[in-house]
């Protein structure tokens, strides 16, 4: 498509109609990420719009420009005018939004800014909800890196050295694992795993130094802790805009028993359900069965599905409203342990997979 700040590589599929899921990747991804994730929702009669962010995949990488969510949330609104026009003399058709990683970011503040634009927004293990204590290399990231001169300047020099040193580079990479390319998942020597592992460096090694400058540029712009971002999420929480959260158990980049409390917070008033996937690490949009599970929660959530057993799922996987300030403090720990049991005795989303039908 081509946007205003360059051309967006983007991919609409499904029957015309269905309801949308505009699906958001994450840092160091490209729509590449949803190669599983997609097919499984257009199963269930939804269309799927997923897209490569600017810097990232094949789309352009606007110099000059951060990378920041301002950005995004404007290429969303520009990409969806151009693919999805409103009707004559109408209004647009919301769309329902499925932000992963970073993406979740993006899905906040578009769905702050344009609220009418979104019909319900879904989350799978979103950034900014961990401290920044939680991050690594916390005087580059939040010290050098961020600094307007300190930061260009090192980025700028990044990229020139990595483009002047890529061939050799590219020789002394092929050869061997980039962690970072490995997702994760449960079964990393899956014949699938490990293909999508090969694709992802294949990508990273052919454009080695827009890789470096867009991860880097990505990681000085976008709000990714919860110290920069927390806000957006009150805002969105204090919106009309429904809101799910899915997470892998096991997730091991953005683990939920360390931003559990900071959902309660936000999210626990308006009684928002955080589904639980068992055993799913962060690479659940990648593999079976979280594939599965996801996609078929994410439609009957979409579709406002009234199988008693979904309404018992997402009944029971609703995030507890955090204690009144009165209240005594030792009851805080107690409140914890109640939520934990109760998401214990909630049913597996996999059990209700199998039991429930779902109609789309």
């Amino acid at each position: 498509a081509p946007l205003s700040r360059g051309a967006v590589n983007y991919r609409l599929e499904g029957p015309d109609g269905a309801p949308v899921v505009v699906c958001l990747h994450g840092l160091n991804a490209s729509l590449a990420s949803f190669g599983v994730l997609g097919p499984a929702l257009r199963a269930w009669g939804l269309r799927t719009l997923v897209f490569d962010l600017y810097g990232f995949g094949l789309s352009a990488a606007p110099w000059g420009e951060r990378l920041a969510p301002a950005l995004y949330v404007a290429q969303l609104k520009e990409l969806l005018d151009h693919v999805l026009p409103a009707p004559e003399g109408g209004e647009p058709v919301p769309v329902n939004l499925l932000g992963y990683c970073m993406g979740g970011n993006i899905a906040t503040e578009f769905a702050v800014a344009f609220p009418n634009r979104v019909a319900k927004v879904i989350f799978v293990a979103p950034c900014g909800l961990l401290p920044r204590s939680e991050a690594p290399c916390r005087p580059l990231l939040f010290g050098c890196l961020r600094k307007r001169c300190c930061g260009a300047l090192l980025i700028g020099l990044l990229a020139c050295v990595t483009w002047c040193c890529q061939w050799p580079l590219r020789l002394y990479l092929r050869g061997r694992e980039l962690d970072f390319c490995s997702p994760d998942v449960r079964d990393t020597d899956s014949e699938f795993i490990k293909a999508y592992a090969r694709r992802t460096k294949e990508r990273v090694l052919w454009s080695l130094p827009r890789f470096v400058s867009s991860c880097l540029r990505g990681v000085r712009g976008m709000p990714l802790w919860r110290e920069d971002f927390a806000g957006a999420y009150e805002r969105l929480a204090a919106g009309p805009t429904p809101v799910l959260f899915i997470w892998g158990d096991d997730d091991g980049v953005v683990p939920l028993e360390d931003v559990e409390d900071k959902l309660v917070e936000v999210f626990g008033p308006r009684g928002v359900s955080c589904i639980r996937i068992s055993g799913g690490g962060h690479g659940i949009i990648l593999e079976q069965p979280d594939v599965a599970q996801l996609a078929t929660c994410s439609a009957a959530w979409i579709t406002n599905s009234q199988e008693p057993n979904w309404l018992h799922c997402f009944h029971s996987h609703v995030l507890q409203a955090p204690l009144a300030q009165h209240e005594l403090p030792e009851a805080a720990g107690a409140a914890k342990a109640a939520r934990e049991a109760a998401a214990r005795a909630a049913p597996p989303v996999a059990q209700v997979v199998g039991a429930a039908r779902l109609e789309v």
